[in-house]
């Protein structure tokens, strides 16, 4: 069978200790002046806006920071922070975090460009200007966000909305592990799902290839290995080498899912963060196991090729998942499952699966787990 080998990153990537540190250089090649753009207190606790800071300062790239992103980030942040880069006239961005501040990022650098563009055009992708460059500091293993083109923010109506374009991939991205020894044990577990839901969601993939399943293969072993030791001591006795195989499976994750998107367990996922608050990863990640039962019925072979590669049974795999995503408490009625119809329909994820995922096999779903 003739291999398809299709693959686009306009990323470069460097891992490792004291990246930051040890490139500062590289940040000056894109401008004189950044928007710093993180959460409240996460870049400050890890110690990755102090290393950024300080690698700014020696090549002389002014600064000023935008650190209102808050989890799941509002579009509103957004043009707040798009605002003000253009105002300080900014030459890129430099998103240090999660998913949150990360995916925040691309946005604020369209909005940057595009001073006047409509909350409508943006996801539209209807641009006069090319965004400006983004720079990633990763401090979460999880996201992938470091090595994808995809925004996810949240839209003026409360909804978790997605848009992806060659020109919003970070042009650098940069992890260091040590970043990410400062997560809480639910952090950690959520984040570490979340790569995992972005594995497997890609394998099973109707987008899927034979590049971006080498990606998720890869992915899951490096997570299983350590998700073994979770499970067995709990993350509070998780090494630096065990976070460096995290985070190296996240952007694993995130090369896989570049290639092809997610399936349904993210999209069914989003309600759940919406309406509940319940951590993206999580949302994602409860899905998981019903998606490969889902994929054993339609797709038996795929199935089998899948647990042959990561060299796990599906019994061992699906006690896994169960035992290292955080539980959750959330109880949905008939006329709730009802009224989330709407958000089912012409969902790009949802087409992405094998088979057939409609409203019906959706409500039986939902109705099984809540």
């Amino acid at each position: 069978m003739k291999m398809n080998m299709n693959f686009f990153v306009n990323t470069k990537v460097i891992t490792g200790v004291d990246c930051v540190k040890n490139n500062a250089v590289k940040l000056g090649s894109y401008g004189d002046k950044c928007l710093i753009v993180t959460g409240r207190s996460s870049a400050k606790k890890c110690g990755a806006l102090d290393d950024v800071i300080s690698a700014l300062g020696e090549t002389g790239v002014k600064y000023e920071i935008y650190d209102k992103i808050c989890q799941n980030p509002t579009v509103e942040s957004c043009f707040d922070a798009g605002q003000l880069a253009y105002e300080i006239k900014a030459d890129f961005i430099l998103g240090i975090g999660g998913g949150s501040p990360l995916d925040a990022s691309k946005a604020i650098a369209v909005i940057a460009a595009n001073p006047y563009i409509s909350e409508e055009k943006l996801y539209a992708m209807e641009w006069a200007q090319q965004p400006l460059p983004v720079i990633a500091v990763g401090t979460t293993a999880g996201t992938g966000s470091e090595v994808t083109s995809v925004a996810v923010i949240t839209n003026s109506k409360g909804f978790k909305k997605s848009f992806r374009n060659d020109l919003t991939y970070p042009v650098l991205s940069l992890g260091d592990p040590n970043y990410t020894l400062s997560l809480s044990d639910s952090f950690t577990r959520s984040t570490a799902v979340d790569a995992l839901a972005h594995c497997v969601e890609s394998f099973f993939n109707r987008s899927a290839n034979d590049i971006s399943k080498i990606y998720a293969v890869a992915g899951v072993r490096k997570l299983l290995k350590v998700f073994e030791k979770i499970s067995a001591d709990g993350t509070e006795n998780l090494t630096l080498e065990d976070r460096e195989e995290l985070y190296n499976a996240s952007l694993l994750g995130g090369l896989a899912i570049a290639i092809t998107g997610t399936a349904f367990p993210h999209a069914l996922g989003y309600f759940l963060t919406e309406n509940y608050g319940i951590a993206h990863g999580t949302a994602c990640a409860v899905f998981v196991n019903d998606f490969v039962d889902y994929n054993t019925d339609v797709k038996p072979e795929l199935t089998a090729e899948f647990f042959d590669e990561i060299r796990f049974s599906k019994d061992e795999f699906k006690a896994l998942v169960s035992a290292i995503t955080p539980g959750i408490n959330v109880s949905l009625s008939d006329e709730d499952i009802k009224n989330l119809s709407v958000r089912w329909e012409n969902n790009a994820a949802l087409k992405r699966n094998w088979g057939v995922v409609d409203t019906a096999f959706i409500n039986t779903l939902l109705k099984k787990l809540f």
